[in-house]
């Protein structure tokens, strides 16, 4: 799927501090901004997908800045120091479809293909440290990016490939500057020439103000941090026993060995300053080439405490010798959320994944209850959300795709080590607990569809189990056309890392082997829903076990007081009258305790407070009047 619409801006990078020699180009040099048009430089189209075409295949000047291709052309320009006078660009959504939107194929260069822009010849011979600086807007379907470098006049190139943490469906900021560091392919060499090559299917590379620059002393960055949390959303009721651990590769950009630098890691509340944890370590050496060493903090924090609400976690990398040069690459921030009663791996659809070739194919999402209930809180899975995405000629009505939900057993080891791969749905490490059947009829793209989850043998809700891996499936029928305006996709976000979560986005394949996720780790939309399904006492415990006041509640705070002869486990409970869980907190061996709840985010209404032990429940209703 082609069309340009839920892009995500991964790369944010401002100016740069200017803390090195500039060896080549600059401001007054019309070859470094493109003012007018490509200068000096050379392109040529190295292949497309119709062969004769290849030599079409060429960068171009764009006075505006932006593409004319018939997805991308209102994406926006450059906005590189010197956009005003132009910059080069790899249009390949214009190259194949000539600037119309369906007429995919036709252009002058069908895609996928591959071009290269070059410099003129630049001597290096008195550098001792060199690297590419450029400004760039690039926005990713399915392509590479590289920087090549020859020092025998064109006869060989070496490709560093750059933009490889711009996944399918993401793209840069359109002021997103980057330092390429070539000093072993051009330092102390005459004739060298650099040159950008556009390798792959759709959307666009721009380029601006390129420079080549000697290597700053300290330039430290944040490569790939580690995603802690188990899902990106998690109900409060389940969140309570999850252990964020914060980690992250990061990488010496600069031309000396750093020491003595900080990594942080920091929890922080919704307006991304209230500090809620924080913990750091010391890294004491990072060589020049340490390009991905992984660090760690000692400390791990656990949510329980936590309100329902966004919450951030920011990574950071500090100190060392000198001035940093980037210092806009030295953090990066994620977010995780706190719900009633939704899980999600994902906070909206960024895109879409669909097998290739239309093959059957299974998309899942696994998610984890908390041990921290007891035998009389229930929880009940009562429905799934999921989202398709289509093609502009696609026939979704009267699709049908296969839902289920499924059990991991208990033998099968957190790293899912020896978990059976084969069998697909009836895998022997699964047991299916609930098995559901939608039929599409042209829901919107990208909406949100409910579909209610019974358990497969009682025809009731879904009973969950706490300390249990429950993994959601939805399964693809066979698509046969070869017109990607016609392809279904489920879909998808790339925005979160889940690397160090085994089996997170599992995928099963038409051969019926299981993969731990699909190939760049998207994450499907396909959401759980769960509830406390019973508003009344089941097995009651004593009338004088709760006491609730006032009630109703006029003022912001309902009081509570428990009191149990003997000191005793037990849950306290508020949920609506939906079965949505507002509140939970686990408490060990209390005899008297005494409790002030905050309502102020409570609409008015019907809401009850139920505390749980092992021998039963005391459930009380309150309202709430505004």
């Amino acid at each position: 799927m082609k069309k340009l619409t839920l892009l995500a801006f991964i790369l944010s990078f401002g100016s740069l501090v200017s803390a090195q020699t500039l060896l080549w180009g600059g401001p007054n040099d019309p070859n470094s901004t493109f003012a007018n048009g490509l200068g000096a430089w050379t392109t040529v189209g190295l292949s497309s997908s119709l062969p004769d075409s290849a030599k079409n295949a060429v960068w171009t000047y764009t006075a505006s800045g932006r593409s004319q291709g018939g997805y991308s052309d209102l994406a926006g320009r450059i906005n590189s120091p010197s956009f005003g006078n132009g910059a080069a660009i790899f249009d390949s959504d214009f190259l194949d479809n000539a600037g119309i939107e369906g007429n995919e194929g036709n252009g002058s260069a069908p895609s996928p293909h591959s071009g290269a822009l070059v410099s003129p010849y630049i001597d290096c011979s008195g550098f001792t440290s060199v690297a590419v600086s450029f400004y760039q807007y690039y926005q990713n379907f399915a392509s590479a990016c590289f920087i090549e470098v020859s020092s025998d006049s064109g006869a060989t190139w070496t490709p560093v490939r750059v933009n490889e943490s711009v996944l399918q469906g993401n793209g840069t900021t359109r002021n997103n500057q980057q330092v390429i560091d070539i000093t072993s392919l051009a330092a102390g060499k005459q004739g060298v020439r650099f040159r950008f090559v556009f390798d792959g299917d759709y959307y666009f590379w721009i380029i601006d103000d390129v420079t080549l620059v000697s290597l700053p002393n300290l330039d430290l960055a944040i490569r790939q941090p580690y995603y802690s949390p188990f899902s990106y959303a998690q109900p409060k009721s389940q969140i309570c026993q999850d252990t964020f651990r914060f980690g992250a590769s990061i990488s010496n950009l600069g031309g000396q060995v750093q020491r003595d630098a900080k990594f942080k890691a920091e929890v922080l509340g919704s307006d991304r300053t209230s500090l809620i944890f924080a913990d750091s370590v010391t890294v004491s050496n990072i060589d020049i080439n340490d390009d991905n060493l992984i660090v760690s903090t000692p400390k791990f924090f656990v949510p329980s405490g936590l309100d329902i609400g966004k919450y951030f976690i920011r990574w950071s990398i500090s100190g060392g010798q000198g001035t940093e040069y980037n210092p806009r690459d030295n953090s990066r921030l994620d977010s995780f959320e706190i719900t009633t009663n939704i899980y999600a791996r994902e906070p909206r659809a960024r895109g879409g994944i669909r097998a290739n070739g239309g093959t059957l194919y299974s998309i899942g999402t696994q998610y984890r209850t908390s041990d921290c209930w007891n035998a009389n809180d229930k929880f009940f899975a009562r429905s799934t959300d999921f989202s398709l995405v289509y093609g502009s000629l696609a026939k979704i009505d009267n699709r049908l795709i296969k839902f289920y939900m499924v059990e991991v057993k208990d033998d099968v080891l957190p790293d899912f080590s020896n978990f059976d791969k084969t069998n697909g749905i009836n895998s022997p490490s699964v047991n299916i607990i609930s098995e559901e059947f939608f039929t599409a009829k042209n829901e919107p793209a990208y909406s949100l569809i409910n579909l209610p989850l019974t358990d497969r043998t009682t025809g009731d809700a879904v009973q969950l189990k706490p300390g249990t891996r429950y993994i959601l499936m939805a399964e693809h029928p066979l698509e046969n056309s070869e017109d990607p305006e016609t392809w279904i996709y489920h879909a998808s976000s790339l925005e979160k890392n889940y690397a160090g979560h085994p089996f997170a986005n599992p995928v099963i394949d038409n051969a019926g082997t299981w993969f731990e996720s699909w190939p760049e780790g998207e994450s499907p939309v396909l959401r759980l829903n769960i509830e406390v399904i019973t508003k009344t006492d089941e097995v009651a415990l004593d009338e004088q076990v709760l006491n609730i006041f006032p009630n109703p509640v006029v003022s912001d705070k309902l009081q509570y007081q428990i009191q149990f002869e003997q000191p005793t486990d037990a849950n306290i409970t508020v949920f609506d009258e939906n079965g949505r869980v507002l509140h939970f907190a686990p408490f060990k061996k209390i005899g008297q305790h005494a409790g002030v709840l905050n309502v102020n985010g409570y609409s008015a209404g019907n809401y009850f407070l139920r505390v749980s032990t092992e021998a039963g429940t005391r459930t009380k209703a309150f309202s709430v009047v505004k």
